[in-house]
């Protein structure tokens, strides 16, 4: 049974010849460079898309990454076509250490009126 299995994958036993068509001549990429020239050669290849049309292997996968329900893949799809979100998050925005303080409106007339009068210390 098992080399039943082996004949019908076309596997014959025996390692790899001289001119024995198995061989993959071009080989693993030998650097990142000729990896992605390979991925550029394999997304340049045209598919046939599911109305029919033919378009670019790139042009399928970010369409499909547009139209996924994955955020992932709808986030990448974005930063590829708007650029990368940034990741620096400002955790203290009053960095010379200003002090903001907020006023109703009744409370800002009591102010005005304090500071036209010349009191240097209105109560708070």
């Amino acid at each position: 049974m098992e080399k039943e299995r082996e004949k019908q994958r076309g596997v014959t036993g025996k390692g790899f010849v001289k001119s024995d068509p198995r061989i993959n001549r071009k080989g693993r990429p030998r650097s990142f460079d000729q990896l992605r020239k390979l991925a550029q050669q394999i997304a340049d290849e045209a598919v046939t898309d599911s109305n029919g049309h033919k378009i670019r292997l790139a042009e399928a996968i970010l369409r499909s990454w547009a139209e996924s329900k994955e955020p992932i893949l709808q986030k990448a799809f974005m930063e590829y076509a708007f650029g990368k979100v940034p990741d620096k998050l400002e955790t203290n925005p009053l960095e010379n250490k200003k002090t903001l303080i907020l006023h109703y409106g009744h409370e800002f007339k009591r102010l005005e009126r304090d500071r036209l009068l010349g009191d240097d210390n209105p109560p708070r």
